[in-house]
């Protein structure tokens, strides 16, 4: 059996840089090609919550029917940051003290809602 060697020019990343990175991933699922953003929540360093841009669940997707702009803004979806939020608040976890991570910074209906919540840190990728 090999001894697993380290990669001495590896740098490992920070909790922050590796949340971020998910919130890439979690993007990737989308429903609205007109934002591709994900939302990433975490309690001590554990994954509690994901969503993303997208439809209501049950309803059409704007991939598939197209968007309702108003303002040059999609108003068939809801944010990644609601969506992360619905997500923890229908499996009954709370969100007190939590870390959320988001691509850009969150709208001020999102900010409002994730604060009210208890979510004491919001780290976004853009600054």
């Amino acid at each position: 059996m090999k001894k697993a060697v380290k990669n001495a020019k590896h740098k490992r990343p920070s909790w922050d840089e590796y949340f971020l990175d998910i919130t890439n991933c979690v993007g990737s699922r989308t429903t609205c090609d007109k934002s591709g953003s994900g939302c990433v929540i975490t309690q001590d360093n554990r994954i509690v919550s994901t969503g993303y841009t997208g439809s209501l669940s049950g309803l059409p997707h704007c991939n598939d029917v197209g968007h309702q702009l108003k303002s040059n803004e999609c108003t068939r979806i809801i944010h990644a940051e609601h969506n992360a939020i619905s997500q923890a608040l229908k499996f009954g976890i709370s969100l007190d003290g939590a870390t959320m991570y988001c691509k850009e910074s969150l709208c001020s209906a999102c900010k409002k809602m994730a604060l009210s919540l208890g979510i004491k840190r919001i780290v976004t990728k853009e600054k």
